[in-house]
């Protein structure tokens, strides 16, 4: 009615998601999320012991042959307690923070090395069932944090503590907790997770005040243009071989300094869905992707 003030819900964020199901853009941030729910009723089906139970990590049974428990660990997600809910919570939020970052192909190799390498080299180990084994979203939403927190140093958390510090406390209670328990399968796997994702996103442009870690991705010298002489002078061949123009322009960067200007103003839900869509679209153009 005219004279009084109409709520509306802040619209969704606009993602490179793999697919759309309704107004959903589907990230593979999304499709994990949506993967570990299905994995409660799978266990509510089939119980502890039925089919989520081969979708964990168990080093003595992939060494016996059953590979695919280094690809789907992060999948199970039994609802034993109502931490997973927010497990699954925590890993939308960190997870669609990096992958927005490094877009959603280079997430998904990251993701999938993340899973299979550290699961690789403790199954090379000789661990017993119940310390050699690993499940759940958990562990790789601690691996993303950790990712996260040491790209945006400045972050901060309730109380002003900052975002690091935060992530350093987590790693460090499971840490503890899978020793208590004897539990080392999950804690070198948890490690591993975390040593792969922060060489990983260095490599893609993240993490650039860890200087520590090595950048193994170099990049390709600009080849020069070829010149001949023609009749009346000197001549610059055109082709393909010649030097890529930018990727962007500076009407690029003074729309997106104005997207820019306008959250700064009055906050991100001042842009509409279309100038979100083009605020994703620059940044991914500016950042060469």
């Amino acid at each position: 009615m005219p004279g009084r003030y109409q709520f509306s819900m802040p619209e969704r964020p606009s993602r490179d998601g793999w697919f759309r199901v309704g107004t959903l853009d589907v990230t593979t941030t999304a499709l994990l999320v949506g993967l570990g729910i299905a994995s409660m009723f799978l266990y509510a089906i089939g119980g502890a012991g039925g089919p989520i139970f081969n979708l964990y990590f168990i080093a003595p049974y992939v060494r016996d042959g059953e590979v695919w428990r280094l690809i789907t660990w992060p999948i199970g997600n039994p609802p034993t307690r109502i931490w997973v809910i927010l497990t699954l919570a925590f890993f939308w939020f960190v997870g669609h923070r990096v992958e927005d970052t490094i877009g959603r192909k280079r997430f998904t190799t990251m993701i999938a090395m993340m899973t299979v390498l550290p699961a690789a080299v403790v199954s090379l180990f000789d661990f017993t069932a119940s310390t050699g084994q690993a499940y759940g979203l958990s562990i790789l939403a601690i691996a993303l944090l950790v990712v996260y927190a040491f790209d945006s140093p400045n972050a901060v958390w309730f109380f002003n503590i900052p975002l690091w510090v935060l992530a350093l406390v987590f790693v460090l209670l499971d840490v503890l907790q899978y020793l208590g328990n004897r539990m080392f399968g999950a804690m070198l796997v948890e490690l591993g997770a975390i040593i792969v994702g922060t060489v990983m996103a260095r490599q893609y442009g993240m993490l650039n005040d860890l200087q520590f870690i090595p950048r193994f991705v170099s990049q390709r010298k600009r080849p020069k243009a070829v010149s001949r002489k023609g009749g009346g002078g000197s001549t610059v061949v055109a082709g393909p071989w010649a030097a890529t123009p930018p990727a962007h322009s500076a009407a690029d960067q003074a729309e997106l300094d104005g997207l820019l200007d306008k959250i700064s103003a009055n906050g991100m839900d001042a842009l509409s869905r279309n100038e979100k869509a083009r605020l994703t679209e620059l940044s991914k153009k500016l950042r060469g992707r």
